[in-house]
């Protein structure tokens, strides 16, 4: 759906994406959790995050704006996008205790959000007026190279495969 408004079909394409319960992918070892309390805390999650992205591509001031960079920065601000879209649908729509789970793996990052309630599954809007919210389930189809939910008796995992920048050949 980038590039512009999405069409009935692409609206309906990503609406069923959510709408299929999907095994939630293998994880790595290399992970940040952290507990979701409210709404008002996320902003320290989005702080938290953004260095564990920052330092999972091992951005610095040296390159800076470099095309690899700018690459970097775009991926992360991307990446938080989305997370603080599954946080706060978790918080807003689901039942404490609701997690987050970052795992950081060689070409993208898995984020899975958790919650207690696996009885309301999410549902992108529609036929919402512009202006009115509900359309973060959309945006995380866009910006995700895979995404889905996975429910458990007790509780409901959200997750979004983020896709990771390249570097430029010849750079590490």
């Amino acid at each position: 759906m980038s590039g512009g408004k999405p069409t009935p079909a692409q609206y309906a394409q990503a609406f069923a994406s959510w709408q299929t319960e999907a095994p939630v992918p293998a994880a790595a070892e290399s992970r940040l959790t952290l507990e979701l309390a409210s709404l008002r805390a996320l902003a320290g999650v989005r702080r938290q995050v953004r260095a564990f992205l920052s330092a999972a591509l091992a951005t610095d001031d040296s390159r800076a704006g470099t095309p690899e960079a700018d690459a970097a920065e775009e991926a992360i601000d991307q990446a938080i996008l989305v997370i603080d879209e599954l946080a706060s649908n978790a918080l807003r729509h689901g039942s404490p205790p609701s997690s987050l789970h970052l795992c950081d793996e060689p070409d993208r990052w898995l984020v899975i959000v958790t919650d207690s309630a696996p009885s309301r599954p999410p549902t992108p809007a529609l036929e919402r007026p512009a202006g009115q919210g509900g359309y973060g389930l959309y945006v995380i189809a866009d910006l995700t190279g895979t995404h889905g939910v996975h429910y458990e008796p007790d509780r409901k995992m959200v997750w979004a495969c983020i896709n990771k920048p390249h570097p430029a050949p010849g750079r590490p």
